[in-house]
């Protein structure tokens, strides 16, 4: 219903545009989740539209604009709300977010619309070509996001702010676990239990710190940790407190949501990725597509 209601408002009927076009959106209609789950709709509808031969937009004005921080590159994909009109038979809107059971490729082939207005937040890639390698898969990811995106100068010049040397990264993921960061997860363990994990979290970095011959950053959704282990062990953190592109209870500011484009892009430059999960704490894509952007190696330290 809120689809019909937001999009009513933009009925058109003489001269609709006739392109085959998938307009991909986060303008806060619903949620998507973090930073990974959106470029995951994107990147996945953005490879159906190279496969179709349809055009392919993006429109991403909430909770930041996007263009701010990535800009196009070789495909001209951004597009304002202005510019998305409704026709009864020749659009189609299409919510996959948090959808694992669909093909979005044959829905989009099997369809009469010629515009798709797309709520996606999944990695389909596996499904959009089911016969390539895992390693073709995350080629095929890192070119197409290239294609689409290039930092803009105000993110680069804040990435290149921060560090010119070569260093390793380690990410680690709690949700609402240590009571300091706002999820869909509201589970909180004890101090005793945070006090247990936060120990041998150290135990883990300290192991790699003398394995490595580069400096260390740290990256995680707790401050608590990170205030932790920086007075631990000789690591080193990026400014700025973590936060949820869709945490709607808090007035975000785009400084923000720069924060967390610097941890992913610093993530990406890394040398090496590891990911650190002890029970009770959560997988995360994040840092994951990170190294896959960077097209570096990426290490799971799990127990």
């Amino acid at each position: 219903m809120k689809f019909f209601l937001h999009y009513s408002k933009r009925l058109k009927l003489k001269g609709y545009n006739t392109e085959k076009r998938i307009i991909v959106c986060c303008d806060g209609l619903f949620p998507h989740g973090g930073l990974v789950d959106r470029l995951k709709g994107i990147m996945s509808f953005y490879e159906i539209s190279k496969v179709l031969g349809y055009k392919f937009y993006i429109q991403f004005d909430e909770p930041f604009e996007l263009k701010v921080l990535l800009e196009p590159n070789k495909v001209n994909w951004f597009i304002g709300r202005k510019d998305i009109k409704w026709h009864p038979t020749k659009t189609k809107l299409v919510y996959l977010v948090n959808n694992f059971n669909v093909n979005p490729l044959e829905i989009i082939k099997r369809s009469k619309a010629n515009t798709f207005i797309v709520y996606a937040n999944i990695d389909y890639f596996e499904r959009i070509h089911n016969t390539s390698t895992n390693i073709d898969l995350e080629n095929k990811w890192r070119i197409s996001f290239n294609e689409l995106f290039k930092r803009t100068e105000f993110l680069n010049t804040k990435l290149e702010s921060l560090e010119n040397k070569n260093y390793i990264a380690i990410h680690t993921r709690f949700t609402s676990l240590m009571g300091d960061f706002t999820d869909s997860s509201v589970k909180i363990i004890s101090e005793e239990k945070k006090r247990k994990l936060l120990v041998e979290l150290q135990f883990e970095i300290n192991k790699i710190l003398k394995e490595s011959k580069h400096k260390c950053y740290v990256f995680s959704d707790s401050t608590l940790f990170l205030q932790y282990i920086a007075n631990k062990e000789n690591i080193h953190l990026v400014e700025g407190n973590p936060f949820h592109m869709d945490d709607y209870n808090n007035i975000s500011k785009l400084e923000d949501h720069l924060k967390t484009m610097l941890d992913f892009f610093m993530i990406a430059n890394s040398e090496t990725v590891y990911f650190l999960k002890i029970k009770p704490m959560y997988h995360s894509s994040f840092s994951k597509y990170a190294a896959l952007i960077g097209n570096k190696p990426f290490k799971v330290i799990s127990r």
